[in-house]
């Protein structure tokens, strides 16, 4: 083999190899992303250190549901990541009683999700504005959510939590 042989092949490995890169890159960034859960604030539903990908493609073509584990961008500013349950959506009014209960525009929320039902809340209510959501933990009495933080602009969530990876015997579609 000549010397410019060994170089155009090797040239084409490297070619091969940074278009690789940059599609793996590509798609890390913009369409899914691996996250470790961090926190016991989603237990059940999700449980410390089960690994997770998020789609952040989702609410670029959909709306967010009720229900869905979305993932925003803190509002503390500590500059983490926080996945929770959306609860509330734009516009409607949200009641937390002091038995536990979630009303959303004076209907009892069912929340077959909840890990814990001795969860006691401040008797509040809020109303969304057009771009915010409510969002809680399923782990009420172990989170970090719009109670202590307030609602979530829309602009600040960023994906969908679609499936836990790891370990294997959790592997499922959320």
């Amino acid at each position: 083999m000549t010397k410019k042989r060994a170089f155009r092949e090797f040239i084409s490995y490297l070619v091969v190899i940074i278009i690789a890169v940059a599609f793996s890159l590509t798609i890390r960034i913009f369409v899914f992303e691996p996250f470790v859960v961090p926190t016991p604030s989603m237990e059940p539903a999700l449980l410390v250190e089960d690994k997770v990908i998020v789609n952040k493609l989702s609410y670029r073509f959909a709306q967010v549901k009720r229900g869905d584990l979305v993932v925003f961008r803190s509002p503390t500013g500590e500059g983490k990541d926080l996945v929770k349950r959306a609860v509330g959506l734009p516009g409607e009014e949200i009641t937390l009683t002091l038995d536990g209960e979630v009303y959303v525009n004076g209907h009892l929320l069912y929340e077959e999700y909840v890990q814990d039902s001795n969860t006691v809340y401040n008797d509040d209510s809020i109303i969304l504005s057009d771009d915010e959501f409510f969002v809680l933990g399923d782990n009420r009495n172990n989170s970090l959510d719009s109670r202590f933080f307030g609602p979530v602009d829309q602009k600040e969530i960023f994906g969908k939590l679609v499936i836990i990876y790891w370990p294997p015997h959790r592997i499922k579609k959320v």
